[in-house]
């Protein structure tokens, strides 16, 4: 390379550095290409000048409006002419020694000012003429391009982007341009980032998740973790927005494993410590006593209130306003009895950058209620109470929205911050270099989303016509028909989408048609329409057979759905349950293991995946599904007693004697005599658990779990006969007189029992059984008597005597009703207990 470009090239790095950061405090882009001009590249580097002092500007327009020759880029766009595939060339440039990078960089600041230019439009604002005819997108393709091609050309996987996103000709562009390059010659540092920011925006605008998106970006992840500045610790503020916005699509494919480890990685980067603690505070104005309430406690390494990434925080002017309660019971925010001493110094921007990713993060892996609404709102109450970043601020402000719509004192309050909120981003201040900063890191929603939100809170408060005409203003057909249904006025939602249908067909328009008439015919026009590529078509045809139970006519059709779109969680989940229903457990067990993968909160997916393993006799996946089930929903007992029963089975008897305990909790009262009896024999004869180790070690455990049962369950012989044999399995060897005392009383309350409810003068069986109940009595009763003293022996005696005498009464009816051989062994089993029984009574006589 020629040593004149070497100083340049270096300049524009840093450049590129501030622009994926959109921090160009301190930094002036001093442009000097005179020593690399040459006579022919002359008009190549004033335009990538006047590209770079454009973007430095955030004069994004002054780019878009500049055809594709003020760049020396030719004007035939396509390749091939094929309408699917594209690239950028230059016009011939003969200067050989002129580096690829130069060119790389023009491409990628183009796409950059169309990205930049989109995300102001659709996301971060402010307000920008709805002008589609930009000068580049005209020079760069024929006039018989319209916005429908574009659209097509951004669809995947069957699936178009939303029809209310704003001059989506902006995201094509982008996308174009930072596509075209060649991954194997990338030289650019920011290229790869700035291509990864816009897959993730394109994702965004598509309705379903794309499996070849989501593979691209990993893909570029994995590039951008080998350059080797990013790690330096020159740009500490670089590293820390690019892993934030790792963690951002992680999250969105719920990917939470991967998210926590980037999260992990921002911590150690910020030297930032976050734990939630409790503090004694008010929650509303009567309240005469403090209680526990949760709050954010913040360890900041070495205690320094700095940290070593510089911080750009900026004024707070134009800020919507953060909306008090007006409630005439509950205060704004907790007030918590020390005040100052919970009060967090100065929160710098990146601390609350990561404190927004703990919140994100807290909601993701775990299932919703309300602590966990609790936690979160500890999260973002820290974030609001100092307004540092524009971007941040605006993200609290809509998380908390979104955490009190549900809450009757707190929906009004949510309904007017939201309408405060989109205001704001529609106003002209502040700038978008305020706004710019941080704000892929934060991953803000688009505005049309925010709106679609209001008018989802309006239906929550009762306002359905002003919320149908927020979703008209979006042309969000779905909700609008929703809200026609909910209005008793379907013939309105169908004379809407024929309306549609007339002026275009999609098979987004026949599916809600469908939905509307609840008719096959307009699914399958759908289908036929997208030629079997649309997965919304696939998805509808098997809802409809689903929903009638015809389930095994519904499998066909999800599977199509699952090709078309991998990553569809409800769709695996439904696949599974139609397989289960129609008995093909392998099939059921892939769909749901699928389901689990895509969404790890979904407990229903993880309890059906262990009944297929059940079914499937795969008892120790079983085991670790319904683990991982009770993780999210630890207040189902269907759950508990599926964990019960497999966790038994494969010899997890800690685990058993947990979730007894914790039915006991949910249920009052359960109890299971099988399991029981299982445990004790597990224990009494020292079996092998699942981990290879002797079960005596859970007498203990199971000695608690008999002694909170034995207040419920007072009449069943199992119970009483199993309490007396885990006490005292060998009463020759028990040493302790109190512990015989007890086996014995249980082990008479299980004879009484038995012989009162089981019939032994009729069954067969039943004597057998009660026989041994007695036997069993009288070897403990030997033991017991050899080391009483009156007045216990006396007592003892006439218990004894009388809870036999009893038995044998109705032992002996049995005896005398038998014939034959049946008789005969009877008889022999009779007299044998009879002879004991009388040798325990001399016994004590002698005594």
């Amino acid at each position: 390379m020629d040593p004149d470009f070497n100083d340049v090239i270096k300049h524009l790095n840093e450049f590129e550095i501030r622009c994926v950061t959109g921090d160009y405090d301190n930094f002036s882009l001093c442009l000097n290409f005179d020593s690399c001009k040459k006579s022919v590249c002359n008009d190549f580097f004033k335009a990538l000048e006047f590209v770079l002092d454009s973007l430095f500007s955030h004069d994004f327009t002054a780019i878009l409006n500049s055809s594709l020759s003020h760049f020396c880029l030719k004007q035939d766009i396509f390749k091939s002419n094929s309408r699917n595939h594209f690239e950028c060339s230059f016009v011939d440039i003969d200067e050989p020694l002129l580096p690829v990078y130069f060119k790389q960089l023009l491409l990628t600041c183009i796409g950059v000012a169309a990205l930049q230019q989109f995300v102001k439009v659709n996301i971060s604002g402010p307000n920008v003429d709805d002008d589609n005819n930009y000068l580049l997108f005209t020079s760069a393709f024929p006039n018989d391009v319209t916005q429908d091609d574009v659209i097509q050309f951004l669809s995947k996987n069957g699936e178009i982007p939303y029809s209310n996103v704003a001059q989506i000709k902006l995201l094509f562009l982008s996308h174009m341009f930072l596509s075209c390059i060649p991954p194997s010659e990338d030289v650019c540092l920011m290229h790869n980032w700035w291509l990864l920011r816009c897959l993730l925006i394109y994702q965004k605008v598509m309705p379903d998740k794309i499996s070849s998106l989501h593979m691209e970006m990993n893909a570029l992840m994995k590039k951008i973790n080998e350059m080797s500045w990013l790690n330096e610790k020159k740009y500490p503020t670089a590293a820390l927005m690019y892993y934030m916005e790792c963690v951002q699509m992680h999250l969105y494919y719920g990917e939470i494993s991967q998210a926590k480890n980037h999260i992990t990685t921002v911590q150690s980067l910020v030297g930032l410590g976050i734990e939630l603690c409790g503090a004694y505070g008010k929650k509303t104005r009567f309240q005469s006593k403090a209680t526990a309430q949760l709050l954010v406690k913040l360890k900041r390494k070495n205690n320094k209130k700095t940290s070593e990434i510089p911080s750009k925080i900026v004024d707070q002017f134009e800020y919507p306003s953060d909306l008090h309660l007006q409630d005439d019971t509950l205060l704004n925010k907790v007030s918590f009895v020390d005040d100052e001493d919970y009060r967090v110094d100065c929160l710098l921007p990146e601390e609350q950058l990561v404190l927004l990713a703990y919140c994100l993060l807290t909601k993701k892996k775990e299932a919703f209620d309300e602590l966990l609404r609790e936690e979160i709102m500890a999260y973002v109450n820290c974030i609001l109470e100092q307004p540092k970043v524009w971007t941040i601020y605006i993200k609290a402000l809509v998380m908390r929205c979104k955490l009190e719509k549900h809450l009757s004192r707190r929906v009004e309050r949510s309904l007017m911050q939201l309408e405060a909120v989109i205001q704001s981003i529609k106003k002209n201040e502040p700038g978008f270099s305020v706004r710019e900063y941080m704000l892929y890191a934060v991953d803000l929603p688009m505005i049309w989303s925010l709106e679609r939100d209001l008018a989802d809170l309006w239906m929550t408060l009762g306002g359905t016509k002003t919320a149908l005409a927020i979703y008209e203003k979006l042309k969000s057909w779905e909700d609008i028909v929703k809200c026609y249904t909910r209005l008793g006025r379907t013939s309105c939602a169908e004379k809407l989408i024929r309306e549609q249908l007339a002026i275009k067909e999609t098979p987004y328009l026949w599916c809600l048609l469908g939905d509307v008439l609840d008719d096959r015919k307009m699914y399958l026009k759908a289908d036929n329409l997208a030629n079997g590529t649309n997965a919304r078509a696939c998805r509808s045809l098997g809802y409809y057979y689903y929903k009638r139970q015809e389930y095994k006519e519904s499998i066909p059709y999800f599977e199509q759905a699952l090709k078309i779109n991998t990553l569809d969680s409800e769709t695996c989940f439904s696949l599974g349950y139609a397989a289960h229903q129609c008995k093909d457990y392998s099939l059921a067990s892939n769909a749901y293991r699928q389901a689990v993968a895509l969404d790890q909160d979904n407990f229903k997916a993880w309890s059906n995946l262990a009944n297929a393993f059940i079914r499937l006799d795969q008892k120790l996946s079983a085991w670790k599904c319904l683990k991982e089930a009770l993780k999210f929903n630890y207040e189902e007992w269907h759950m508990w007693e599926n964990f019960l029963l497999v966790s038994t089975d494969i010899g997890a008897f800690d685990d058993t004697v947990r979730a007894w305990h914790r039915l006991l909790d949910i249920k009052r009262k359960f109890y299971d005599p099988q399991i029981l009896e299982i445990l004790v024999k597990a224990v009494n004869k020292n079996l092998m658990d699942m981990e290879e180790k002797p079960s005596s070690r859970y007498k203990k455990q199971v000695l608690q779990l008999l002694g909170r049962l034995s207040a419920m369950v007072t009449t069943d012989y199992i119970f009483w006969e199993s309490y007396a044999s885990l006490l005292c399995p060998d009463p020759s060897k028990e040493t302790d007189l109190d512990v015989l005392t007890q086996a014995v009383f249980y082990q008479q309350k299980a004879v009484t029992i038995a012989s009162q409810t089981l019939g032994l003068e009729k069954d067969a069986e039943h004597f057998r059984m009660v026989m041994e109940k007695v036997l069993r009595l009288c070897d403990l009763q030997l033991e017991h008597i050899e080391r009483l003293e009156e007045p216990a022996l006396n007592r003892q005696r006439t218990v004894f005597k009388l809870t036999v005498s009893v038995v044998f009464a109705k032992a002996r009816k049995y005896v005398n009703l038998c014939q034959g051989e049946c008789r005969h062994n009877a008889e022999q089993l009779f007299n044998d207990i009879a002879a004991k029984a009388n040798l325990i009574h001399n016994e004590i006589d002698m005594l």
